[in-house]
C-alpha cells in the first residue's frame, strides 16, 4: 500500500469517527418541556384550588449527564411571600416537579433548589446546572427515574401557595389527608419536539 493509500485510509477513518462522535451527540442532544399552569390543571382542580393565578414553565434537561441545564417558572398572582413549602420544616419548598397519579406508589416530589425573584405581581422561579438528585419523598426513586417521567411526558409542575386550597389539613373535608399545602397552581410537562 502506499504511502498516499495509507494516508486516505486514516483520513476516512478518522472522518468516520468524527461522524459517529457527532451522531452520538446529536442523539444526546438535551430535550425541552413546556407547561402552562393554572387552577384548571387536573391537580389544582383536585385539592380545589380557586387560585386565580396563572404561569408558564420550561425546562431543558440532558438524561445522559442526569441534569437540567435550564428550569424557569414564571407566575403571574402569587406572590413570594404566598408560597408555602411542604415536608418537615419546608424542606421540600414550594415548587416540585411531580408524576402522575399523584400519591400512586411511584409518585415523588422532586425538591428544586432554585432562585426566586419577585416581581411586581408574583415570581420568577430560575434554576441551572443542577444535577438532579434522587427524590426526598419514595426511598429507592431515582433521579433517573425522575427525568424517564419528564421525558416520557409523565410529570408535571406543582406550586403551593398559603392560598385556601387546602384548608386546616383538609382534603374533600377529611382531616389529615392534605400532604402539603395545597397545590394552588400546577401544569402537566409537554416535551417540545
Amino acid at each position: 500500500m502506499s504511502t498516499n493509500s495509507i494516508r486516505s485510509a486514516l483520513v476516512a477513518a478518522g472522518l468516520a469517527v468524527t461522524m459517529i462522535g457527532s451522531v452520538s451527540q446529536a442523539l444526546a442532544a438535551p430535550q425541552s418541556a413546556k407547561a402552562n399552569l393554572s387552577s384548571d390543571h387536573e391537580i389544582s382542580a383536585n385539592w380545589g384550588s380557586s387560585v386565580a393565578a396563572t404561569g408558564t414553565g420550561e425546562i431543558q434537561f440532558d438524561r445522559e449527564t442526569g441534569k437540567i441545564d435550564m428550569l424557569r417558572i414564571e407566575v403571574d398572582g402569587i406572590k413570594v411571600d404566598e408560597l408555602a413549602p411542604a415536608g418537615p420544616n419546608g424542606v421540600l419548598g414550594a415548587i416540585h416537579i411531580h408524576n402522575y397519579p399523584q400519591g400512586g406508589p411511584k409518585f415523588f416530589v422532586q425538591h428544586l433548589p432554585a432562585e426566586l425573584t419577585a416581581t411586581e405581581t408574583g415570581f420568577v422561579f430560575e434554576l441551572s446546572d443542577w444535577v438532579v438528585e434522587d427524590p426526598k419523598v419514595k426511598p429507592g426513586l431515582t433521579a433517573d427515574f425522575v427525568l424517564s417521567e419528564i421525558d416520557s411526558g409523565n410529570a408535571y409542575f406543582g406550586v403551593h401557595s398559603v392560598h385556601d386550597a387546602c384548608p386546616k389539613n383538609k382534603k374533600d373535608g377529611v382531616a389529615g389527608t392534605c400532604a402539603a399545602p395545597g397545590t394552588a397552581i400546577s401544569g402537566h410537562l409537554t416535551i417540545v419536539e
